[in-house]
């Protein structure tokens, strides 16, 4: 095996010399099988019928035993590490980056070109593969004619023939031999994608940037640093030694603690006589601390809106974490904290949608979410037949723009008599979230077929940017209503500008989230642009009913995305991105469009499969707009990773209990979401927005926003 020194470790192994079978021999052992495979036990007949194969193989016999073993290793459940499939991963691993750590500009731009000629073709050659395979299964079915035609419309139900599947089973991809040419015009491929990465003379262009904004940002926890000087006793042993010179290790230990301090503050009173003899009494201000009337500070809002709004934490757990000797906290409580949050944030998180609504370019997705105060109320108007009967809905205050301000119009008017002029307001008087937020946004949307208005509640988020040129404006807006990405989107256009212009809107493409409003039509011209991963979606998810062409599909689909990540590796800038885009994704697409155009034929719209095929050959100019402008994203992926922290709350909590509960978080979530885009420590600006006076935040705003904070903060940030 080896030798170290002089010790020999090599094993000597004398192999038994064994007659090789002729043809003539394999096949008379392969007829044996088949003629007796009826009376073997089951597990004997699964192991010789693999052996069969290879016994009535033709040509190189070693590539026939090897992929024989490939077959009874994954019968056996073994696979190789190459072969297993992570997400949108194929049978054929990537090659790594092969490049140790860079010292230099110079050795890191030529570390990206390796990696980006590596990965040309690597993909390039794989890709050859695929379509190698079809074509020699193409033409061994031809052959066949004794077997049964393969249906012209396969039904979702039944799938590929069995031939078909067995064909393809038995001619794995690493088993496909390139010729020599074919290997050379793949390194060919692969050098013209280099070459194409590096135009525009490695310029990077801010506004290209792709977003790769995370959920849950490092840095949203307090940290601090101090130093401890550990002093080295001398033991009896060494009372008698000399010390010659003193040496400073230095060692570091974090110490993690979910630390709740209890603050007693001593509020001074002074009672004062004015001249007229009236007392007054005046007190020191624990505004500095916090709210007045709470006891937490404000510190500990925004520590626990991050944890609810950015982590997803369950309020009854954090109840239970923060309860200490001598305080409890109860999920009620903390939910009555993020209510008074969300209050003094809701002027900020209008502001940010009416911002949004002058975007160049919108994009967005919705998810259904679950409310007991909803999901009570349709259930008991299903089991209400008389419409006498039908009491109205909880957000009957709120269902429009027009009923949200006629409601505030009745309850801001002065009462008639002196009595009620001089009684207080009830609590439940007070305008709720609902309804303020529902001035500018319809709650609940018109079906499309005119029967009635829409059931579902989903959570919507949209996103663009308040300045087209700088990643740093992005918006993320969350709300939750009843209806879709298209009802809220018409909700927020409407208060665009008209210098604004024109509109880009990139989403699935469903009818659900198309604009109709006919004066927003009328005012300015809509363009729809599509999301290849939910393009791609339907063949990973089904890729077992057509492995050839699915796992042939993935592969061009991955393709795309190798030439974004590496874009995103070399820098953006205009010159690049569309040498790339419209050269080598072009040709991918190309591609896709001939394998969708064959699908179409071969299942019927029916079939995952088949409605997957006709959606791309239907989209086709949506789904590759972003091939021609360098400002567009090729899929809708961010907004879908927004909605990722919904299913976290959805698992961990279940459910939010009122409407009230889900307006609550959309606005906590739209804030700290665009302070996490704006780049801005998410705690400290929440800390300082919440200092400051409630009414010059609802009268401006504008000077609130994560954006707007981080350029009058810019020269203190910087500082620390």
């Amino acid at each position: 095996m080896t030798g170290i020194g002089f010790f020999d470790l090599t094993i000597n192994v004398n192999p038994v010399l064994a007659t090789p079978l002729s043809q003539q021999q394999r096949h008379e052992v392969a007829s044996w099988i088949a003629t007796n495979e009826s009376s073997f036990p089951e597990s004997v007949r699964i192991f010789l019928s693999v052996h069969r194969k290879y016994l009535v193989a033709e040509g190189d016999l070693r590539r026939r035993f090897d992929e024989t073993c490939r077959e009874l290793r994954r019968a056996l459940g073994i696979i190789a590490s190459s072969e297993r499939r992570r997400s949108a991963e194929h049978r054929v691993s990537i090659p790594g980056s092969g490049c140790a750590s860079v010292q230099d500009e110079r050795q890191r731009l030529q570390a990206q070109q390796d990696r980006s000629d590596r990965l040309g073709q690597w993909h390039d050659e794989l890709n050859k593969r695929h379509k190698d395979k079809a074509k020699r299964i193409k033409e061994k079915l031809k052959k066949m004619k004794t077997e049964p035609p393969i249906e012209p419309l396969i039904q979702s139900d039944c799938g590929i023939s069995a031939l078909e599947r067995q064909l393809s089973d038995e001619m794995p991809l690493e088993s496909i031999e390139l010729t020599a040419e074919e290997k050379a015009e793949a390194k060919a491929t692969a050098r013209r994608f280099v070459e194409h990465l590096q135009q525009g003379q490695g310029t990077t262009d801010m506004e290209l940037q792709s977003v790769d904004e995370t959920l849950m940002p490092s840095g949203a926890v307090l940290s601090s640093e101090h130093v401890e000087n550990l002093a080295a006793d001398l033991s009896e042993e060494h009372s008698d030694a000399r010390v010659i010179k003193t040496l400073v290790d230095k060692r570091v230990r974090y110490d993690i603690a979910i630390l709740v301090n209890r603050i007693e503050l001593e509020v001074d009173k002074k009672v004062v006589v004015k001249a007229n003899g009236q007392r007054t009494v005046i007190a020191a201000s624990t505004a500095e601390y916090g709210p007045a009337r709470y006891s937490v500070t404000w510190s500990a809002l925004a520590t626990l809106a991050v944890l609810v709004g950015q982590f997803a934490f369950p309020l009854n757990r954090l109840a239970t974490l923060f309860s200490s000797v001598g305080k409890r906290f109860t999920a009620g409580g903390l939910s009555r904290l993020l209510h008074y949050v969300a209050e003094r944030l809701v002027a900020i998180y209008i502001e940010l949608a009416e911002q949004l609504a002058d975007s160049e370019i919108v994009a967005g997705d919705d998810t259904p979410c679950r409310v007991l105060e909803v999901n009570a109320y349709l259930e008991k108007l299903k089991s209400t037949t008389d419409k006498a009967q039908k009491e109205p809905p909880p957000w009957a205050r709120y269902r429009t723009k027009a009923e949200a301000q006629e409601y505030l119009k009745r309850s801001q008017q002065p009462p008639r008599f002196e009595a009620a002029r001089q009684a207080e307001r009830m609590p439940d008087e007070e305008p709720s979230l609902g309804v303020l937020i529902g001035r500018y946004f319809d709650f609940e949307s018109p079906r499309q077929d005119g029967q009635g208005a829409k059931r579902s509640i989903n959570t919507t988020v949209i996103s663009g940017r308040s300045v087209a040129k700088d990643p740093r404006s992005l918006i993320v807006f969350y709300r939750s209503h009843l209806g879709g990405f298209g009802n809220l989107l018409e909700s927020v256009l409407h208060s665009r500008r008209p210098s604004a212009g024109d509109i880009i809107v990139q989403s699935d493409l469903s009818t659900t989230n198309l604009l109709r409003d006919p004066e927003l039509l009328s005012r300015f011209k809509i363009r729809y642009i599509g999301c290849s991963a939910h393009a791609r979606r339907p063949f990973a998810l089904y890729e077992d009913e057509d492995p050839m062409y699915c796992s042939h599909l993935l592969h061009l689909f991955k393709g795309l995305a190798i030439h974004e990540e590496r874009l995103d590796a070399h820098g953006r800038n205009r010159h690049n991105v569309l040498a790339v885009r419209q050269a080598d994704s072009r040709a991918l697409w190309e591609q896709i469009r001939e394998l969708a155009t064959e699908l179409e034929t071969r299942w019927s719209k029916a079939s995952k499969l088949g409605a997957g095929a006709r959606y791309i050959l239907r989209h086709y100019d949506k789904l590759t707009a972003y091939l021609d402008d360098p400002r567009l994203e090729p899929t809708n992926n961010m907004r879908e990773r927004m909605l990722r922290t919904e299913k976290l709350i959805e698992n961990g909590s279940m459910f939010r209990r009122s409407l009230e509960g889900r307006f609550v978080l959309d606005i906590i979530r739209t804030v700290l979401q665009t302070a996490v885009a704006t780049g801005v420590p998410i705690h400290e600006y929440l800390v300082s927005v919440l200092r400051e006076d409630p009414d010059e935040i609802a009268s401006h705003p504008e000077r609130y926003t994560p954006r707007a904070w981080a350029e009058r903060m810019a020269p203190e940030l910087q500082d620390s």
